[in-house]
């Protein structure tokens, strides 16, 4: 009797991503990604040999290996503490807070800059301790390393690695923090705008050694939300483009984290204002946020099939609400052009370490689109929206921004 046929069981796939250090150069997976959807594809292309050559034929006498490119497409749930990933991926500017520990305080003996790998404070601080150096669009969280002098104090930036991502002025807050944290991404604007890339990893089975196969570089293009009140968790779906695909060296070992995705009914909206009092809008039934990036690979004589590069571009976001008509408020938003400050809050309800939230601000929401329906039974409006560029949304790169999305939750810091 033969032996049992070699299969693969799609049902034990599973997700990884990492952060790079350079683009396109993969990385072992350090997170475990969890969606219900990943379709990356191979897109090799093959130039023609069509010469002349006496013989009735006027297709391909050859086919020669031209460029290599891959795509992904995946989603699912949205959990707070992986989304982080995707979202610093197409917007790149990030912002680190955490939750003081009420103690242990300090300051910046002297100004630290962008780089720098440790910083001198007026205080020792113990090794392992996270701290978080700077407030609002510019904070920063570290864990430290073993400290040396006598005051004032030199204070290592163990992790993440890479130093500092911006300058921090003396007698600027030193504070030793922990969970919850509270990351804040919006558009980079600093340097080449370009933010971090990563490499997925997909474990499938059929890859000979580790069963999986690594997508490095991975750029997004787009991002979109989804939720509805009645029937959906919040998802998220993302599109993007990265350097072909290498077989993993290693097999990888899915860790799934235990954190719970978060059913859209406990999402707060607000316009013209926050997602509380008079700006709180109760008639939102359901909705869609989408952030899309121009992406270009370029490829150089470099002897390389892959890209030498995927360039990032601009970027762009639009949505629609849809609305149990409580009034004409979602005409008006479109026919005034109020262009009113638009706020999405949803809340796991939990609290410390298990609390996540998402927060979703558009400064400047400008309704393009308002259909009234009076087909149901009750009257709807369903609108759509473009948020525009500003200020109040920018990060600590500076510029403008038409969108942040600040995610609280139990992630360490060096995680994204």
């Amino acid at each position: 009797m033969a032996g049992t046929p070699q299969t693969f069981a799609p049902a034990k796939q599973f997700v990884g991503i990492a952060t790079e250090a350079v683009q396109g150069t993969a990385v072992a997976m350090t997170s475990t990604v969890l969606v219900d959807e990943v379709k990356p594809k191979d897109n090799p292309t093959f130039l023609d040999d069509k010469s002349w050559r006496g013989s009735m034929g006027n297709d391909a006498f050859a086919k020669i290996a031209g460029t290599k490119i891959a795509e992904v497409e995946l989603g699912g749930p949205a959990y707070g503490d992986g989304i982080g990933f995707f979202l610093r991926n197409i917007l790149g500017d990030l912002a680190y807070t955490g939750t003081s520990t009420g103690s242990g305080g300090t300051t910046l003996s002297v100004q630290a800059t962008a780089g720098a790998t440790s910083i001198q404070t007026a205080a020792t601080i113990p090794a392992g301790t996270t701290v978080q150096i700077g407030s609002g669009a510019t904070a920063e969280c570290f864990v430290t390393g073993t400290p040396t002098g006598a005051g004032p104090y030199t204070i290592p930036l163990a992790t993440p690695t890479g130093g500092l991502a911006y300058t921090h002025a003396a007698t600027q807050a030193v504070q030793p923090v922990t969970a919850p944290f509270t990351q804040a991404h919006g558009l980079l604007n600093s340097g080449g705008g370009q933010p971090v890339s990563h490499t997925l990893t997909h474990f499938l089975g059929p890859t000979a050694t580790s069963g999986a196969r690594q997508y490095p570089g991975l750029c997004l293009s787009e991002l979109g939300l989804k939720w509805n009140a009645e029937s959906e968790l919040l998802t998220w779906s993302g599109k993007g483009t990265s350097f072909p695909s290498v077989p993993a060296g290693v097999a990888p070992v899915a860790s799934p984290s235990t954190v719970l995705p978060v059913a859209s009914w406990r999402m707060l909206v607000g316009i013209g204002g926050p997602a509380a009092g008079a700006t709180l809008i109760p008639t939102v039934t359901d909705g869609e946020l989408t952030i899309k990036r121009e992406l270009s690979p370029y490829y150089t004589v470099n002897g390389s099939q892959g890209p030498y590069v995927i360039q990032r571009g601009g970027l762009s976001v639009e949505g629609k609400l849809n609305f149990v008509a409580a009034d004409e408020s979602p005409l008006l938003w479109m026919l005034n052009n109020t262009q009113p400050q638009l706020q999405l809050l949803l809340d796991n309800g939990l609290t410390g370490v298990n609390k996540l939230t998402f927060q979703v601000d558009c400064q400047l929401a400008a309704f393009t689109d308002s259909e009234a329906d009076g087909t149901k039974n009750a009257v709807e409006y369903g609108n759509s929206f473009q948020a525009l560029f500003n200020t109040s949304n920018a990060g600590g790169s500076g510029g403008y921004s038409p969108i942040k999305v600040s995610i609280t939750n139990n992630v360490p810091p060096g995680t994204f």
